[in-house]
């Protein structure tokens, strides 16, 4: 295209009834610059009012009332998916109506409706994850809208000839959606750990590391109605509203959840003892034996579900989120019997897990508090000693923490940190430090 400010004279000569052959190509050109301007105006407007009629519509069937069902294998659904495909068919099929299946403006137009489908899921999916009933709901649905919409890049791929830049701009805006909704089916499944733990708050957190736990239940019943807990709900409940592969992502939550639940249940009975000469338990081998057997009937429990489900990765997840129970008992029992000093190793151990200095410290300083409260202040001071080596295994950074924070598919009450800086925010126990 060549650009002009003002068109070039086509006609020469008196009256100017003749061609002027020399300008003639210049004027030729200047109607081909006004015509792409007039199609990229037309083009613009079109591109907007497909946005704004398609972010009409979807708000609309986003915030509907969508009717529940359950198939008769049990699982539950409702009809957001058909809903806002029955709408982007519509669309579609309008659109290919008046373009051509070549046209660039075609393709845009599609990927248009991707980003708008994309931008009302990121806005909405909170919206409807209430309850386990409904988290299982939108598990299913997100999982069904993710199969929708590689069936309409299917048809889109097979109905139109694109060029292979266009094809794979196409295939792109439609993969990015698709990754969305299975990320957010696997946040919903495995948000229900916070359903699922209601009633096990209810039942143990009091109790668990109290004296009761210490010296009469001698069998771990309390870990017991934690893995009975969970067991009810899979079997009753997730197993029938959930499909095989969303069953196996809340387990993979549930594993985490119980470790989770697990360590805060600890640091809250160390934050609730206020003595600095006697620590939490009437014998701290005793107590430590109990807390062994908690994690060995916790642990064999999910092993079994890995046999029982099928799940091969089970036992690598347990072995991994378990890890720092293990080192947790290591250190206390150390810190029970020894010289602080001899902690340091496990003092590195944990930072590994936790990865936040400063909830390191805190951390190990609510377990010595615990077991010989006597010694915390030398811990305190012998965390401080390692701080650059603990730096160098898990570097501060203010901007990592916040994307943590902020990330959308972190589900709440599985991140440890977050979880201990949460309960710490909270805390009124006097520390034996300024």
């Amino acid at each position: 295209k060549t650009y002009f400010d003002q068109r070039p004279e086509l006609f020469a000569g008196e009256g100017k009834r003749e061609v002027d052959m020399e300008s003639a190509t210049d004027s030729l050109a200047w109607v081909n610059n006004m015509l792409w301007e007039v199609h990229g105006m037309t083009q613009g407007e079109f591109l907007q009012r497909t946005r704004d009629q398609t972010n009409e519509w979807l708000g609309n069937v986003y915030s509907a009332e969508h009717t529940q069902n359950q198939t008769n294998e049990g699982q539950l659904t409702s009809s957001l998916c058909e809903d806002v495909f029955t709408l982007v068919s519509v669309q579609l099929r309008t659109l290919r109506e008046h373009l051509s299946p070549s046209s660039e403006a075609l393709v845009m137009a599609v990927c248009l409706i991707f980003s708008n489908l994309k931008r009302i899921q990121i806005q909405s999916r909170d919206m409807f994850l209430k309850d386990l009933e409904t988290c299982c709901t939108a598990a299913n649905d997100f999982t069904r809208m993710n199969e929708k919409c590689e069936e309409f890049l299917s048809e889109m791929q097979r109905a139109t000839n694109f060029g292979k830049d266009t094809a794979d701009t196409l295939e792109e805006s439609a993969s990015d959606l698709m990754s969305l909704y299975g990320a957010d089916a696997v946040y919903a499944v495995q948000k229900l750990h916070v359903y699922v733990f209601e009633p096990i708050h209810e039942a143990i957190e009091e109790e668990l590391f109290g004296q009761e736990w210490e010296t009469t239940l001698t069998h771990n019943e309390l870990a017991m109605t934690l893995v009975k807990t969970i067991e009810d709900f899979l079997e009753n409940d997730l197993q029938l509203f959930l499909d095989g592969f969303l069953v196996r992502k809340a387990v993979d939550g549930l594993v985490t959840a119980s470790v989770n639940f697990y360590v805060r249940c600890l640091l809250q009975k160390s934050d609730q003892h206020n003595s600095h000469r006697m620590g939490c338990f009437g014998d701290n081998a005793l107590a430590l034996d109990r807390y062994m057997g908690d994690v060995k009937l916790m642990r064999e429990f999910f092993e079994g579900l890995g046999e029982k489900l099928h799940m091969r990765t089970l036992d690598r997840l347990v072995e991994k989120e378990f890890a720092i129970l293990y080192a947790i008992h290591e250190f206390m029992s150390i810190a029970a019997t020894q010289d602080v000093s001899e902690t340091a190793d496990f003092v590195i151990v944990l930072h590994k897990h936790i990865r936040n200095v400063d909830l390191t410290k805190r951390f190990v300083g609510d377990l010595i508090h615990m077991v010989s409260p006597a010694q915390e202040k030398v811990v305190w001071e012998l965390a401080g000693d390692m701080e650059m080596t603990l730096e160098a295994i898990a570097p501060k950074s203010e901007e990592s923490i916040r994307e943590a924070m902020d990330n959308r598919l972190q589900v709440p009450g599985l991140r440890l940190d977050r979880v201990m800086a949460e309960l710490y925010l909270e805390s009124k126990r006097k520390l034996p430090i300024k």
